[in-house]
C-alpha cells in the first residue's frame, strides 16, 4: 500500500472517530464524575448537563452530596460521556470518552449563572425552575483538557481541548 493510501485509509477512519464523537455528544444528556474523597476513595455521581459553543460542560447539583463538594474542593476528578446501553451494538464496546478538565463554580446572580440556568431550563424543564433558587445547588463549568475516546475493540484515540480534537491511537495500556 502506498503512502498516499494509508493516508487516505487514516483519514477515512479519524473522520469516523470524529463523527461518533459528534454523535456522542449530541446524543448524551448527562456526565458521569468521578472524583476522589478526601478519605482517598472514589465517589461518583451524574448530572445533567449543557454544553456552551466553546465546548465547556455547565452542571447544577447539590453540595449535599460529597462528590460535588470534592469536586469543587479540586480533589483529582475524571468525567464520563457514555452510549446509552440500548443503542450499542455491544456492551463491551460503547461508545465513551473519558476525560479530565478544569472545574470552576459559576456565582450565583452573575449573567453567566443566570444565563445557564435558562438555557438549563429550557433544555430540561421546569425541575430547573424549581431547584434554581436551592441554596445548596451550585453551577459549576467543566472545561475538558485531554482524555481518550473508545469506538469499538481495539479502537481508542487519545482527544484533547474542549472541542476533543482526535489524536493518536492508544495502542497500550
Amino acid at each position: 500500500m502506498s503512502e498516499i493510501e494509508k493516508n487516505k485509509d487514516v483519514r477515512a477512519h479519524i473522520s469516523k472517530i470524529t463523527a461518533a464523537r459528534d454523535a456522542l455528544l449530541q446524543q448524551v444528556k448527562t456526565i458521569f464524575v468521578s472524583v476522589t474523597g478526601d478519605d482517598g476513595i472514589p465517589d461518583l455521581g451524574t448530572s445533567p448537563f449543557i454544553r456552551d459553543d466553546m465546548g465547556s460542560f455547565y452542571i447544577y447539583t447539590s453540595t449535599l452530596s460529597a462528590h460535588v463538594r470534592a469536586l469543587i474542593k479540586g480533589n483529582a476528578t475524571r468525567f464520563l460521556l457514555i452510549a446509552d446501553e440500548g443503542q450499542s451494538q455491544n456492551i463491551w464496546a460503547r461508545l465513551r470518552l473519558k476525560f479530565t478538565a478544569s472545574v470552576e463554580v459559576i456565582e450565583r446572580g452573575t449573567e453567566q449563572f443566570n444565563k445557564t440556568a435558562d438555557e438549563m431550563e429550557a433544555s430540561f424543564g421546569a425541575t430547573m425552575g424549581l431547584i434554581r433558587q436551592f441554596s445548596d445547588f451550585q453551577m459549576v463549568k467543566i472545561t475538558p483538557k485531554r482524555g481518550v475516546i473508545v469506538t469499538g475493540f481495539a479502537s481508542a484515540f487519545d482527544v484533547e481541548g474542549p472541542e476533543f480534537q482526535i489524536g493518536s491511537q492508544v495502542t497500550k495500556s
